[in-house]
């Protein structure tokens, strides 16, 4: 009889041990969440810029806005992705490098290609002092010209009109302009921009262009009655800024020999070239 009863207590005492491990490996998890195989059956297709964009939005903003050739599908490029981990460490392991797609374009001393370029806006490059200080690299023409030619644009860092790689800055940031709506593309007609002074302009060129620093003459001019009221400044005064014209060059034998033979200069006679006494 106390064998049995013996028995009976074992075979409870297993239960109520079964029952309470059953009980604990239910409260394992702390949700029932339904399991759905299916979802997994097919290998996902990979991910389109646009879904790159829904997290990514300002790489997507600046590819989208100064991305020149790198607007292709991003995994050209990112082969891995979201394999970043702090304790591995693994950052520069992950990202593309420029040398996979690049030569060594500017040299083999300049290979940290990120301290000028941004992969994901690589036609927007900061003027970084880096880049300022080697522009003569890739612009020696450039640099002879201000160095052979001296002005005040010889005197400033490349940075302080090229704010940014490839900016073209407009004259009138720093210049007035010679006239009212001046056209800004007139500048450079006359003004290389790297070599200012060195003015040379078509006979073409507008007489108030010239008046904008010769004013007394311009004025002089306007209100002339001879002829050479009609005769545009750069006809006469052509090609290079300074150059003196001889009467002669319009004027071949405006007298007889007589005449000229006892007066050589014309302007002992003409006084002023923008102002010649009137002829009635």
């Amino acid at each position: 009889m106390k064998k049995k009863v013996c028995s009976a207590l074992a075979l409870l005492l297993l239960g109520v041990i079964f029952a309470a491990s059953t009980a604990f490996a239910a409260k394992v998890a702390t949700v029932d969440i339904p399991v759905k195989a299916e979802l997994y059956a097919t290998a996902p297709a990979p991910l389109t810029p646009d879904q790159c964009a829904q997290c990514h939005t300002s790489v997507f903003g600046a590819l989208k806005n100064a991305g020149g050739r790198h607007r292709f599908d991003c995994q050209q490029c990112h082969k891995t992705f979201h394999a970043y981990n702090p304790k591995k460490g693994n950052y520069d392991e992950i990202m593309p490098k420029c040398a996979s797609c690049h030569t060594e374009i500017h040299g083999p001393a300049n290979k940290d290609c990120s301290a000028c370029h941004n992969p994901h806006s690589p036609g927007k490059v900061a003027m970084t002092p880096r880049l300022t200080n080697t522009c003569a690299t890739c612009h020696p023409a450039q640099k002879e010209e201000l160095v052979k030619f001296p002005s005040k644009h010889s005197k400033v860092s490349c940075d302080r009109c090229h704010t940014s790689h490839g900016y073209i800055p407009s004259c009138f940031n720093c210049h007035k302009p010679h006239y009212k709506d001046q056209p800004i593309e007139t500048c450079g007609k006359c003004h290389p921009v790297h070599q200012p002074k060195s003015i040379h302009y078509p006979t073409s060129e507008p007489a108030q262009t010239c008046g904008s620093c010769h004013g007394k003459i311009f004025e002089k001019w306007k209100k002339t009655p001879s002829k050479h009221a009609k005769v545009n400044c750069a006809t006469c005064h052509r090609d290079k800024h300074g150059y003196v014209p001889q009467c002669t060059e319009c004027h071949k034998a405006p007298h007889p020999k007589s005449i000229l033979d006892r007066f050589p200069k014309c302007l002992g006679c003409h006084l002023d070239v923008h102002d010649l006494p009137s002829m009635k």
